[in-house]
């Protein structure tokens, strides 16, 4: 899940005569430059960094915001708005971070450490109700605030100095540094002036990165990245407008590029094996993991029996390589393979796992013959939740059918709803089973762990174990424990969470693209999309 603000066009003032801007923006001349065309899948949830929680949102933040770490295109941490990749001090509690001097906000002021301060106080304020304040979670003072019984102001997040971040946490986090390329700022000013509004649009919207937004309205399938000729390293961004659009059908996704009218395009299955051979098809594994969630609030529904027939009855295998075709992998585990290796056996954190997700027909008909006694029926109906892309459709529809053929008990009718109304919904409980995902650059299974624990807002299903809850909170505190323990501990909340079927854990998404072999500096990671102020045309 990826989280941020985007950036407005050209606005010569914020609020009604209460700036002095540092620059003056001058009407731009149009470009000579090449377009440079790429489609997305779905569209983005929010372009607000306090309720941004899906991969293409994060992907457009990436694009025009500046975060204060970044990675390369290896994947390594290397400074953004830091000067340079910081050591904390007092035992690994506190963080002191020179910020840069030279970078703006798209309506003129500069960036400071008081605009991080207030970015991360206002996704704490319990009364923003954001979707992931968890993950600030090790910042001093945190749970109190979440509480009610401290101001979001007394979060330990300050500003010594115009242009220095003080972050004091409650533990030291040994994965705190990727935590950091999730930190944008927030201009004030913008939050007061758009209200409910702010991130949109492209107008509601203030950015601080390579590009700006641009012909975004909230509802449309196209916009534009234009570059930002005051951003920092402007003179490194070769190519001055990016073009967007959504484009769900991988054929069409495949036309278009075939026809010249994409320069990068995701594609999936049959697509996927049409161009095996295409030197512009480039496939990456994601760190984004896929579940089923079940709603415990309906009655029917909350059986961990249940759940349990419905996990051992799907082929992730049959999944994967037969209907997906991608390059996406079978969960092995509730976090994604790549994520975390065991420092003293130097194997992955997948391969480790104590608690097998299997496809085993004849152990799903003994839970579901056990689930439907302890309801006391002889079938069960539910609808799935979907989004409406070509994956999440084939992943449905592949449910449905598998469900049918070993659990003839269970009817499944699948519903597909644009993303947007798919995540609303998930929110409002509105579902019975719903196909959701996590993506994440953290690097630590904490992250997709902390997702099923009992208050966290994206257990939608409202799964709660007490043992699970118990695991997690060990997990979650680093004082006085090593690396090695806390992996331990890791793998044993992980072993819990799969053999109760919190959650279902079913496929690592792949991220396969055509690229046009044309442009270079385009690099998918395992943590990160391409940043765009990279590309550049080879000839």
């Amino acid at each position: 899940m990826k989280k941020s603000v985007l950036a407005i066009g050209i606005v010569a003032v914020i609020g009604g005569g209460l700036a002095i801007h540092h620059y003056v923006q001058k009407p731009q001349a149009a470009s000579k430059s090449r377009v440079l065309n790429v489609a997305v899948s779905t569209e983005p949830s929010s372009l607000d960094p306090a309720h941004s929680v899906d991969n293409v949102s994060g992907n457009m933040m990436s694009q025009i915001m500046t975060a204060i770490y970044t990675r390369s295109a290896s994947g390594k941490i290397i400074p953004a708005m830091a000067t340079k990749v910081v050591k904390p001090t007092n035992g690994g509690l506190t963080y002191t971070i020179p910020l840069r001097h030279d970078n703006y906000f798209s309506n003129g002021d500069h960036v400071t450490a008081q605009d991080f301060v207030y970015s991360i106080q206002r996704i704490v304020d319990p009364k923003t109700k954001t979707e992931f304040a968890y993950k600030f979670e090790n910042i001093k003072n945190y749970q109190a605030i979440l509480d009610g019984k401290m101001d979001s102001t007394k979060l330990g997040i300050s500003a010594p100095d115009k242009y220095t971040l003080k972050i004091e946490l409650s533990q030291p986090v040994p994965y705190y540094d990727s935590q950091l390329t999730e930190y944008y700022p927030t201009s004030k000013r913008a939050v007061e002036k758009y209200g409910d509004k702010f991130g949109t649009t492209a107008k509601t919207t203030v950015s601080n990165g390579a590009y700006r937004l641009k012909n975004y309205d909230g509802t449309g399938d196209e916009w534009d990245y234009v570059k930002d000729p005051h951003y920092f390293d402007a003179k490194h961004v070769k190519i001055d407008d990016v073009h967007v659009r959504v484009v769900k059908d991988a054929a069409t996704a495949n036309n278009l590029f075939a026809s010249g009218k994409l320069d990068d395009a995701p594609i999936s299955g049959a697509m996927i094996v049409k161009n095996l051979h295409n030197k512009a098809l480039e496939k990456t594994p994601a760190a984004n993991m896929n579940y089923l969630q079940f709603n415990t609030k309906r009655k029917d529904l909350n059986n961990v029996d249940l759940r349990r027939a419905v996990s051992y009855a799907l082929n992730r295998q049959q999944l994967t390589k037969k209907v997906l075709q991608d390059g996406s992998q079978p969960a092995k585990a509730f976090a994604p393979k790549g994520l975390v290796t065991d420092p003293a056996t130097g194997k992955d954190f997948t391969a480790e796992t104590t608690q097998a997700i299997t496809y085993d027909p004849a152990k799903a008909k003994v839970y579901l013959k056990k689930a439907l006694k302890e309801i006391g029926k002889s079938k069960i109906d539910f609808t799935l939740l979907t989004a409406d892309n070509e994956v999440d459709k084939q992943v449905g529809e592949y449910v449905q059918g598998q469900l049918a053929k070993v659990l003839p008990q269970l009817t499944v009718t699948v519903t597909s709803v644009p993303k947007q109304t798919r995540i609303q919904r998930s929110l409002d409980g509105d579902f019975d089973a719903v196909l959701m995902s996590w993506n994440s650059n953290i690097q630590d299974a904490s992250d997709y762990l902390d997702t099923a624990t009992e208050t966290n807002i994206s257990n939608f299903s409202k799964f709660k174990d007490a043992k699970y809850t118990a695991l997690m909170k060990t997990v979650d505190t680093t004082t006085n424990q090593t690396a090695a323990q806390r992996l331990t501990q890791e793998q044993a909340a992980n072993a819990r969470v799969v053999n109760v079927a919190g959650y279902i854990p079913v496929f690592q998404s792949a991220n396969d693209r055509l690229i046009n072999r044309k442009v270079g500096g385009i690099h998918y990671t395992l943590f990160a999309d391409t940043y765009y102020k990279n590309a550049y045309y080879k000839n």
